[in-house]
C-alpha cells in the first residue's frame, strides 16, 4: 500500500503512448511525463488504463500502479459525469488527482487504512467486511455460483443512428445506504425443502414470494422460465451478465462453461413471479439473517459530496468482495443477494426508461446504461427527477431541472451540471474536516 495518492492520464488511454501524458499527485502540480518510470514511487497512481492494458505492458504488478476501475466506476465515465471532457488532459489530471484524493482520503478515515489499498477501494473494504466462498463443491458453493449476477446485458430490439450512448446513475450515498441496510442471507449453510412444506406445495411461484416475504426466509429457488412478458424479457435477458463457472471435462482438464443461472434468490425470484410463466424446481433456505456491519457516514454533506459518492459505491461493492487482497468477488449466498438487490431495483427504473423511449443497453452496479435517439433527448432532466436517477454533465443542449436546495440529489446535480467544481472540492473539505473529528473523538 501507499501513503500519497495521485492520478496519471496517457494521451491515448495506453500506457504506449510516450507524449501529451498528464499526471497530478493529490493538492500537487500537473507535470507531463513519457513513461511509468517518471512517476515518483511513494504515490500511488490511477491511471485511464484498462486492468489488460496494464497486464499487457507487465505493469500489474507494480505496486505504484492501478487500473482505471480503481474506484469501480472507471475514470472515462467520471469524466463524462463531470462534463471535463471539454478540459484538456493536464487540467482533467489536476481535477481528478483533487476529488480522488479526496475519496481516497474518506475512504482511508471511515475504514481505519493507514494506507491506499493497491487493487482497488472495494478491496480494502473487502479485506475487513468481505466474507470467504464456500467449497465450489459443497451445495452452498454451488447454489451461490449459479445465483450470482453482477449485472445484465439486455436484448436489443432496436439499433437507432445518432443516439446518445451515456449512463444514468442512482445517487450513490442513497443507494449504498439503501443496499448497506438490506439484511443478508448467512454463508454457512443451506436447507433443501421438500414441496410438501411449501405454499400449493412450491408450485406457485406468487405464492412462495409471499410466504418467503411475510416470514422473512432468506430463499433461493432453482426455477425453469417457460416464458415473460415481452419487455421484461428483454431487459432481463436471464443469464447475461452472469459470471462464467469452472467445468471439469471427462479428461479431467477445467474449462470455463456459460453460467445458466438456474438459482435466483428472493428479490430476483420477486421480479420474475410477477412477469412470467416460472416453473419451481427446487427450494432452499438459508440458516438466517445477517448484517453487513457497514454503514455510509451519514451527514448532509456526505450526501453532496461527488467525492463521497465514490466511496459509497465502494462501501456496498466491497461486501461482495473476498476477504482478502485479490479484490475478487466472493461467489457466496450474500454478494448473490446483493447484486439481485441491485439489479432487480435497476430493472424496475429500467422498464419505465425503455417505456418512455430509451434503449436500455445494460444495468447494475447502481446504474442503467441507455441509448438515448434525439426523439427523446429532451426528457433526460425530467426522467432524471421523476427517477430519482443522476445524468452527465457531458450532454449539452439540455434544458435543467430548478433543483430544489433541500434535495441532496438535486443539489449535486446542479453543481455538475454547472461544472462547479471549486464548490465541489470545498464540499469535499468539509466532509473530510467533520469525518476527521469524528475518527479522533
Amino acid at each position: 500500500m501507499s501513503t500519497q495518492f495521485g492520478v496519471a492520464l496517457y494521451a491515448n488511454g495506453n500506457p504506449s503512448c510516450r507524449e501529451g501524458n498528464f499526471a497530478c499527485s493529490h493538492r500537487g502540480q500537473p507535470f507531463e511525463f513519457a513513461s511509468t518510470s517518471d512517476l515518483p514511487s511513494q504515490t500511488l497512481w490511477v491511471t485511464n488504463c484498462s486492468l489488460s492494458d496494464l497486464v499487457e505492458f507487465g505493469l500489474h504488478k507494480n505496486p505504484k500502479i492501478a487500473h482505471n476501475g480503481y474506484f469501480r466506476t472507471r475514470l472515462s465515465q467520471m469524466i463524462q459525469e463531470l462534463g471535463a471532457h471539454k478540459l484538456n488532459t493536464s487540467q482533467q489530471a489536476a481535477l481528478l488527482a483533487e476529488l480522488l484524493g479526496n475519496a481516497a482520503n474518506m475512504s482511508r478515515l471511515q475504514l481505519g487504512l493507514t494506507q491506499y489499498p493497491i487493487r482497488g477501494i472495494a478491496q480494502g473494504v473487502g479485506q475487513l467486511y468481505g466474507s470467504n466462498e464456500a467449497s465450489k463443491k459443497s451445495v452452498v458453493g454451488r447454489i451461490a455460483e449459479q445465483a450470482c449476477q453482477r449485472y445484465t446485458s439486455c436484448e436489443r430490439e432496436r439499433r437507432y443512428e445518432h443516439v446518445d450512448i451515456f449512463s444514468f446513475w442512482m445517487p450513490r450515498h442513497q443507494w449504498a445506504s439503501m443496499v448497506l441496510e438490506t439484511p443478508l442471507p448467512r454463508n454457512d449453510s443451506l436447507n433443501l425443502l421438500s414441496p410438501q412444506t411449501l405454499p400449493n406445495n412450491g408450485q406457485d411461484a406468487q405464492a412462495l414470494v409471499d410466504w418467503a416475504i411475510e416470514n422473512s426466509i432468506p430463499l433461493f429457488v432453482r426455477v425453469k422460465i417457460h416464458g415473460l412478458e415481452e419487455t421484461v424479457g428483454r431487459l432481463m435477458n436471464y443469464g447475461s451478465g452472469a459470471q462464467t463457472v469452472e467445468r471439469m471435462g471427462q479428461g479431467g482438464a477445467h474449462y470455463s462453461a456459460r453460467n445458466l443461472r438456474e438459482w435466483c434468490s428472493l428479490p430476483e425470484l420477486e421480479v420474475l413471479a410477477q412477469a412470467g410463466d416460472i416453473q419451481i424446481l427446487q427450494v432452499a433456505t438459508a440458516s438466517g439473517w445477517d448484517r453487513s456491519g457497514l454503514h455510509v457516514y451519514n451527514s448532509k454533506v456526505a450526501s453532496v459530496s461527488y467525492s463521497y459518492g465514490l466511496v459509497a459505491e465502494n462501501l456496498w461493492a466491497g461486501i461482495t468482495r473476498k476477504p482478502d487482497s485479490s479484490g475478487a468477488v466472493s461467489n457466496n449466498l450474500s454478494s448473490a443477494w446483493v447484486q439481485a438487490v441491485d439489479r432487480m431495483s435497476c430493472l424496475r427504473i429500467a422498464e419505465r426508461i425503455h417505456n418512455l423511449g430509451f434503449e436500455v443497453m445494460n444495468y447494475g452496479n447502481g446504474r442503467i446504461t441507455v441509448a438515448c435517439p434525439p426523439s427523446v433527448r429532451a426528457l433526460i432532466p425530467n426522467v432524471a427527477r421523476e427517477e430519482k436517477l443522476m445524468y452527465p454533465a457531458s450532454l449539452d443542449g439540455l434544458n435543467h431541472y430548478k433543483p430544489r436546495p433541500d434535495n441532496p440529489m438535486h443539489v449535486l446535480q446542479h453543481l455538475i451540471n454547472s461544472q462547479d467544481f471549486a464548490n465541489l472540492i470545498k464540499i469535499d473539505q468539509v466532509l473530510l474536516k467533520g469525518m476527521g473529528d469524528s475518527s479522533a473523538a
